[in-house]
């Protein structure tokens, strides 16, 4: 993504890169606040430089869930009920991962989150197989 000369680069930008990346038919859009992660044309991670954080979409009432909790997570104070403000600075990349991934869910159309969900199965049982061939 190129960013624009005076924008700072987003906290734990890599690693974000690299999580939203990995998911299924992602892909990364520049934009004047910040780098999109989005599937086909709808955003499910991005990060908005006005306000210098990273925004997840997840459903409202995970949202409304998350914003009572507070430390990481902190409500939009306008604007559409699906997105909360993520502090990645307090995230370690397994919390980030669970998040991101939950955030791409969200937003993927149902066939490509059940094969996304088929293809973890398969990765489950490649991890059980090669346990019992080391036992």
């Amino acid at each position: 993504m190129k960013r624009s000369p005076r924008m700072k680069r987003p906290p734990k930008y890599e690693a974000m890169k690299r999580i939203a990346l990995a998911l299924p038919e992602t892909r990364e859009e520049g934009h004047r606040h910040g780098p999109w992660f989005n599937i086909g044309k709808r955003p499910f991670a991005l990060y908005w430089g006005k306000s210098q954080s990273w925004m997840i979409r997840l459903p409202p009432e995970h949202v409304m869930m998350l914003a009572a909790v507070g430390k990481v997570f902190r409500p939009m104070r306008n604007g559409s009920p699906f997105w909360i403000y993520i502090d990645v600075g307090k995230m370690d990349l397994a919390m980030m991962r669970d998040y991101v991934t939950a955030a791409w869910k969200c937003t993927a159309p149902r066939k490509m989150r059940d094969g996304l969900r088929e293809r973890n199965e398969d990765d489950e049982e490649d991890r059980e197989l090669q346990g019992e061939a080391f036992a």
